[in-house]
C-alpha cells in the first residue's frame, strides 16, 4: 500500500514538472513572436522612410543633371554650329573635286579614243608599207632571179656553181685579211713586247719594298766551354748516338775543335738537331741519353710549332684563304730550305708579291698569282721519298689537297716540265727569275762563277766556224763570233739554237742565258795612186 503511494506520488511530481516546462515554452514562443512583429514594424518605418530620402535624393539629381546639361548644351552649341559648318564646306570641296574629277575623266577619255584613232591609223598606214615592201621584194626577187640568170647565161655555168666560186673567193679575202692582221698584230707585239714588259719589271721592281734576306744555313754548333764538351763527349759515345738517333743527323766532332758539325739531307732534321744542341749545352750537368731524348722531343713539338706558325704567317702576309693545312705546314717547312743559298720560305713570298705586282699591271686575278707565286716551289718541301721534279711532286701535292687546276697547272709549268698555257703560269716563270737574279738573292763564289763562264764558252768554241765567244751581264749573255765567210745568216740562226739547246742540257744555272751570233764580214782593197 506504502510503495502504490509512494509511486503515485513520483508521477504526480513528474507530470507536474512536464506541465511547468511545456508552459515556460509556451511563453517563451510567444515573447518571441512579440519581439519579431515589433521588429517589423520598426523594419518597415525604416524602409519608408528610406524610400522616401531615395525619391528625394533622385529629384535633386535628376535636377541637378538638368543643369548640368543645359551647361553643356551652352558650351557645345557653339562648336556643334562651327562643325556643322566645316562638313558644309567639305562637301561643297568633295563635290567641287568631284565635279573636276569627272572633268578630268572625260578629258582623258576623250584622248584615249584619239589615241586609238591614231593607232589605227598607223596601224593601216604599216599595212600598207608592209604591202608596199613585199611587192618590192618580190620585184627585187624577180630583177636578181633575172641577174641571176643573165650572168650564168653569160659565164656559161650554173647557179650552184657560180655560188661555190663567189663563196670560195670571199673565203679566201677573208684568209687574206686574217693573215695580214695576224702578221701586222705579230710584229706590233714583237715591236712593243719587249719594251712593255721592261717596264713592267721597273715597275713591279720599284714598288717590291720587302726588306732582303741574308740568312743563311748554319750547319755546326760550338761548345761553351771545354766542361761542357767532357759532358757531352762521353767515352762510350752514348750522347752523341742518342742526339743521332733522336734527330736523325749525323754528329761530328773531331779533337782539336771547339764546334759540333750537323750533317744530314733534310734541312728540317738538321734545324732540330742544332736546337737540341743548343739546349743540350745550356745544360751543364746530368747530360745523359735520357736528358738528350727529352730535349730532342721538346725541341720536335717546338719546331713543328714553330713550322706550322710560319706556313699560316706567310698566308695571312700574301692575304691568301682556304689553303690546306697540310700546305700550309710545307710552306711553312721551307724556312730551312736553300736553294744556291737563298731561303725558299722568302722566296717563295717574294715570288707571291712580284707574280700579284705584275697581275696588277696586265690585269689579271691578283690573289690567284699571289698563290701560284707562293706555291710554285712547295715541292722543295719534300724529301726523297717522293720521286720526280720539286715542279711536278709540288703540283701533285697541292692538287691532292683541292687546288684548282689552273694553279696546279702554273705550279707544274713554272720550269717548263708541261708547256706554261695561261697568264699566271708565264707570271710565275718571270717573278721567279726576277726573285732569284736579284743582287744579294744567291750568293756565289768567284769560283764558281768562272767555272760558269769557261763553260759557256768551252761549249761555244765547239761549233765549227767560231771564232772567239765573249760572256757579258754577269753570265746573262753569251756573245758568240763567228767567221762570215764559213757561216752564212740561215747558219747563223741555227747556231745561235743548237749553242742555247747544248747550254739548257750541260749548264747548272738559275734565270736565262741570252745566246746572240755575230756574223761578221770584212772585206779590205787598197788603193794606189802618184803624185805628178
Amino acid at each position: 500500500m506504502l510503495e502504490v503511494n509512494l509511486i503515485t506520488i513520483i508521477i504526480t511530481a513528474l507530470i507536474a514538472l512536464a506541465a511547468g516546462a511545456f508552459g515556460g515554452l509556451a511563453l517563451h514562443k510567444v515573447m518571441r513572436a512579440r519581439t519579431i512583429r515589433h521588429a517589423r514594424e520598426e523594419a518597415d518605418e525604416v524602409l519608408d522612410e528610406a524610400k522616401e530620402a531615395v525619391e528625394l535624393r533622385a529629384l535633386e539629381e535628376q535636377e541637378r543633371i538638368q543643369e548640368i546639361e543645359m551647361e553643356l548644351w551652352t558650351k557645345v552649341e557653339p562648336e556643334m554650329l562651327k562643325v556643322e559648318g566645316r562638313i558644309e564646306d567639305l562637301q561643297e570641296v568633295a563635290a567641287e573635286k568631284k565635279s573636276k574629277a569627272d572633268s578630268i575623266a572625260h578629258e582623258e577619255k576623250k584622248k584615249l579614243q584619239e589615241r586609238e584613232a591614231d593607232v589605227k591609223k598607223q596601224e593601216q598606214a604599216l599595212k600598207t608599207q608592209e604591202a608596199s615592201l613585199t611587192r618590192i621584194k618580190e620585184a627585187q626577187k624577180s630583177l636578181n632571179q633575172d641577174l641571176v640568170q643573165r650572168l650564168t647565161t653569160k659565164l656559161n655555168t650554173s647557179a650552184e656553181e657560180f655560188k661555190t666560186q663567189l663563196k670560195n673567193q670571199m673565203e679566201e679575202d677573208s684568209k687574206k685579211r686574217a693573215a695580214r692582221f695576224i702578221q701586222e698584230s705579230e710584229e706590233d707585239v714583237k715591236e712593243h713586247a719587249e719594251t712593255r714588259a721592261k717596264k713592267i719589271l721597273s715597275l713591279v721592281i720599284d714598288r717590291f719594298a720587302r726588306p732582303y734576306c741574308a740568312e743563311r744555313g748554319i750547319g755546326a754548333v760550338n761548345f761553351p766551354d771545354n766542361h761542357v764538351r767532357k759532358l757531352f763527349c762521353d767515352p762510350a759515345g752514348n750522347n752523341i748516338k742518342a742526339v743521332q738517333d733522336s734527330c736523325g743527323c749525323d754528329i761530328i766532332v773531331e779533337d782539336g775543335m771547339d764546334m759540333v758539325g750537323v750533317a744530314g739531307f733534310d734541312p728540317v732534321r738538321r734545324e732540330l738537331t742544332r736546337r737540341t744542341l743548343e739546349r743540350i749545352f745550356k745544360e751543364k750537368k746530368n747530360i745523359n741519353p735520357d736528358f738528350i731524348r727529352k730535349i730532342a722531343e721538346n725541341q720536335k713539338k717546338e719546331l713543328f710549332k714553330n713550322i706550322k706558325h710560319d706556313g699560316d704567317a706567310l698566308a695571312k702576309e700574301l692575304k691568301l684563304e682556304g689553303l690546306n693545312a697540310e700546305v700550309r705546314q710545307m710552306m711553312g717547312s721551307l724556312r730551312y730550305r736553300y736553294s744556291f743559298t737563298q731561303n725558299q720560305y722568302f722566296h717563295c713570298g717574294e715570288v707571291g708579291w712580284l707574280a700579284g705586282l705584275m697581275a696588277a699591271e696586265i690585269g689579271v686575278d691578283i690573289k690567284k698569282a699571289r698563290r701560284v707565286g707562293m706555291l710554285h716551289d712547295i715541292g722543295k718541301s719534300m724529301d726523297h721519298s717522293i720521286e720526280g721534279g720539286h715542279a711536278v711532286i709540288g703540283a701533285d701535292f697541292i692538287a691532292a689537297r683541292g687546288e684548282a687546276a689552273d694553279v696546279v697547272h702554273a705550279v707544274k709549268a713554272h720550269h717548263f716540265d708541261e708547256q706554261p698555257s695561261s697568264d699566271h703560269a708565264f707570271l710565275v716563270i718571270a717573278a721567279d727569275a726576277v726573285s732569284g737574279a736579284r743582287p744579294g738573292a744567291r750568293r756565289s763564289t768567284i769560283e764558281s762563277y768562272n767555272q760558269k763562264v769557261s763553260e759557256l764558252q768551252d761549249i761555244a768554241r765547239s761549233f765549227p766556224g767560231v771564232t772567239d765567244c765573249f760572256v757579258l751581264s754577269g753570265g746573262r749573255e753569251c756573245r758568240v763570233m763567228v767567221n762570215g765567210r764559213k757561216v752564212n745568216d740561215e747558219q747563223s740562226l741555227e747556231l745561235s739554237k743548237k749553242i742555247a739547246a747544248r747550254v739548257e742540257e750541260e749548264c747548272n744555272y738559275p734565270g736565262q742565258i741570252k745566246v746572240v751570233v755575230v756574223r761578221e764580214t770584212i772585206v779590205t782593197e787598197q788603193t794606189r795612186k802618184e803624185l805628178a
